[in-house]
């Protein structure tokens, strides 16, 4: 973990060397679950990665999560989004490891309102996830799976702003959508350093009468080492079982031009 940490480090102080500096500023999706309603700069393009490791009774890695967000118009940006999985599972006591490719993620995010006094920003985010390929555990959805989100942003001061999703999200498996509500304050501790503490939360309808509830946490730190370039440093868990799902997981953001 140190020597990524010191990669990524010293990755985004190689491209802030080149960067230009009177260049629009970086503001990334990640990390974290909760989305902003910042909207990439017209003609702009930006790249966001990083690595994840959690834990779920076995281990796991995202190996990476990439999106690339292209900005379209001033109002809207187009999103592209891979993550690939390596895990180890258990089968009749059979331990192995197994690389799965996530599917693959289209999507547009599009400005309503650029907010106003105590009016949040407004945006609206829509996700098509496609299947890249199929396997016969049936660990990868059969379908493509639609998600569609509302995300706002209130601005309290120059150093804490408040940001909420509500969305809704099909798996591929169902034609009954999960709701997403997620909250995420948000903390500018000096100029170039921030942390965070988002709540994310997923609620599933099971019949009429059944709901399945889902709670989690994450919460962690970025650092900007040029206005284009950021590093990210975070973890998680469920609240409702910690022990059984926790992770870490740190990252790079690039506003390339």
């Amino acid at each position: 973990m140190k020597k990524i940490l010191f990669f990524f480090v010293m990755f985004g102080l190689g491209i802030a060397s080149f960067a230009q500096i009177d260049s629009p500023t970086v503001a990334p999706d990640r990390p974290g679950m909760a989305t902003g309603p910042d909207i990439t700069p017209f003609l702009k393009v930006q790249w966001e990665t990083g690595f994840e490791s959690t834990w779920d009774g076995n281990p796991a890695f995202l190996l990476p999560t990439t999106m690339l967000r292209f900005g379209v118009t001033r109002f809207a940006e187009l999103r592209l989004e891979y993550d690939g999985s390596f895990y180890r599972f258990n089968y009749l006591g059979f331990r192995d490891w197994s690389y799965e490719v996530q599917p693959l993620v289209i999507g547009t995010k599009v400005k309503i309102f650029e907010g106003y006094k105590w009016v949040p920003k407004i945006s609206l985010m829509a996700n098509l996830a496609i299947p890249l390929t199929r396997v016969p555990d049936g660990f990868l959805q059969p379908h493509t799976a639609p998600s569609l989100y509302l995300l706002f942003q209130n601005d309290v001061t120059d150093w804490f702003n408040i940001g909420y999703n509500v969305g809704a999200e099909w798996s591929g498996l169902s034609h009954i959508p999960s709701t997403f509500l997620a909250l995420c304050l948000g903390f500018n501790i000096t100029e170039n350093f921030g942390a965070f503490l988002e709540s994310y939360n997923y609620f599933t309808r099971h019949g009429k009468r059944n709901t399945e509830v889902e709670c989690n946490l994450d919460f962690g730190f970025n650092y900007t080492v040029h206005p284009r370039v950021q590093l990210d440093l975070y973890g998680m868990f469920n609240c409702q079982n910690p022990r059984n799902f926790n992770g870490i997981g740190l990252g790079v953001a690039w506003l390339i031009n």
